[in-house]
């Protein structure tokens, strides 16, 4: 702070009354340039012990995105709980909810953390006193994904404390984005997926009406998804540093669709898969539900071979969802397989061009996709020739449509544009 550096602090948690920690606490906010938070309830409690105003930043989820599905294995519940030994004390103050529900059904309670002697003493004590069977994993990442991932649904109960009021949502965010049903204690921070999944509800109470109407609870699940995608991204969390560090140039918006294992600088990156060839996307979102992106908020779209691998009957919907997020302005670029130009290499030399090796990447890639990868994800679904994806192009709105020079091959490719 001396030499002119530039101090920003993040609370995560409230140790400001902390015999031990609560000095320092305050010390950091007198220093501080930029003071953060992970949620409001933290930023209220900043603002109240130290008089200072913090920059709410969400938490960006973590952990792999699975599919949404609630389809427990009865006679037997799995449930999971995972977190910091410190938190356990939330399984003390609801133990009469795992017991209630443990005299309806076999419950199996896994819980994930570091496996000190009192939490086996923990775990001794809730078998005995709720009948539930209760098995103790390690904690790590892997253990953790790998529970959540097995079980039928994730509790999260939370013991009433300043401590607990002011906690983020990740353990909640992560559930949700493994495609788990979360029942959870009301915090502040859960609050805004309330509407979504069993927030305050009880564990019985819960657990008996998302067994009522599984279908619901999954098309609920999935729209969860879409809420953390959209808010806690890292893509997302990252635009919120920028701005809380000072960060207020206004570059371009530009994405890169379908990106694969070509990572472009100056654009966000955007891929359904997590990771192509070790090169990892800026943004891992399904290409036809581009819900980390804000309506109207980009400038421009390029998409290099990924239209064709979408049906011809979900193209339309597909790219009105890209409409959507493009400005008023913004160019769409899209580069494909040009059709026209492969059939006409096909007719010069059918016994050549129609191998599947190097000798058909003129034409039978063209036609159905590069066999090579032995990836059913790059079978090509449908053909366009330049006419008929500009008039794909004008039909969702886009004007001043245009053929341009590829940027891969020429003539195999063609390359069109067009501006919203």
């Amino acid at each position: 702070k001396a030499r002119g550096v530039k101090v920003v602090v993040d609370y995560c948690d409230d140790h400001f009354d902390h015999p031990d920690h609560g000095p320092h606490f305050h010390a950091l906010a007198r220093i501080a340039d930029v003071v953060t938070a992970s949620t409001g309830a933290m930023a209220d409690t900043i603002r109240r012990k130290t008089g200072r105003e913090a920059i709410v930043i969400a938490d960006p989820v973590e952990g792999p995105r699975g599919v949404a599905a609630f389809a427990p294995r009865l006679p037997t519940l799995r449930i999971v709980w995972f977190g910091h030994p410190g938190n356990l004390d939330g399984i003390h103050a609801r133990i009469g909810d795992l017991r209630s529900l443990a005299r309806r059904m076999a419950v199996r309670l896994t819980i994930v953390t570091t496996l000190l002697p009192e939490v086996r003493a923990l775990a001794a004590d809730v078998a005995s006193a709720t009948g539930a069977e209760v098995a103790l994993v390690p904690w790590s990442v892997e253990a953790t994904w790998r529970a959540v991932r097995e079980a039928d649904l994730v509790w999260i109960p939370v013991a009433e404390s300043d401590q607990g009021a002011v906690k983020s949502a990740n353990r909640l965010l992560e559930s949700v984005w493994a495609g788990r049903l979360v029942l959870a204690d009301a915090i502040p921070a859960y609050e805004p997926f309330a509407d979504l999944v069993p927030v305050g509800e009880g564990l019985e109470a819960g657990v008996l009406r998302c067994l009522a109407d599984p279908e619901g609870t999954e098309k609920a699940l999935r729209e969860a998804q879409r809420r953390v995608a959209r808010r806690h991204s890292p893509f997302e969390c990252g635009r919120q540093w920028a701005r809380a560090l000072g960060d207020t140039d206004e570059r371009p918006l530009r994405l890169n669709l379908g990106c694969g294992d070509r990572i472009l600088p100056g654009y966000v990156n955007v891929d359904a898969v997590e990771a192509r060839a070790s090169a990892k996307p800026d943004v891992v979102c399904d290409l036809d539900d581009l819900t980390p992106f804000d309506d109207a908020t980009v400038d421009e779209i390029l998409s290099v071979h990924v239209i064709e691998h979408f049906w011809r009957w979900e193209v339309r919907e597909v790219l009105k969802e890209w409409m959507r997020v493009l400005k008023p302005g913004g160019r769409m670029i899209l580069e494909c397989p040009n059709l026209l130009s492969a059939c006409r290499a096909f007719l010069e030399d059918p016994a050549r061009f129609s191998r599947a090796d190097s000798e058909g990447q003129r034409t039978m890639w063209v036609f159905y996709g590069d066999p090579e990868g032995k990836d059913p994800r790059r079978v090509n679904r449908w053909g366009y020739t330049p006419d008929s994806l500009s008039a794909l192009l004008a039909e969702v709105g886009l004007r001043n449509v245009r053929q341009e020079s590829a940027q891969l091959r020429e003539p195999r490719d063609m390359r069109v544009v067009g501006v919203k």
